[in-house]
């Protein structure tokens, strides 16, 4: 168990030190700009849809993570 843990441990730090990595974090930011773009076009077009998929996620994070409790998600 111990030499697969070093053995992964050795891949991520050689991909880290490539240059791949460096093209995959850039690659990263991009789609989180455009996510971000993409969340605020459709909360500024359909407020109520918005509503919609805050509660829908306040209330997987709830199920998921019983040790939560209940999420106070109104603005």
């Amino acid at each position: 168990m111990v030499q697969i843990l070093w053995l992964i441990r050795d891949k991520v730090l050689s991909f880290l030190k490539s240059e791949r990595a460096q093209d995959t974090f850039e690659y990263v930011l991009i789609i989180g700009g455009i996510s971000v773009v993409v969340i605020a076009a459709v909360a500024l077009a359909s407020p109520s849809m918005m509503e919609g998929v805050i509660d829908g996620v306040c209330a997987a994070i709830t199920a998921t993570i019983p040790a939560v409790g209940t999420l106070n998600c109104t603005p």
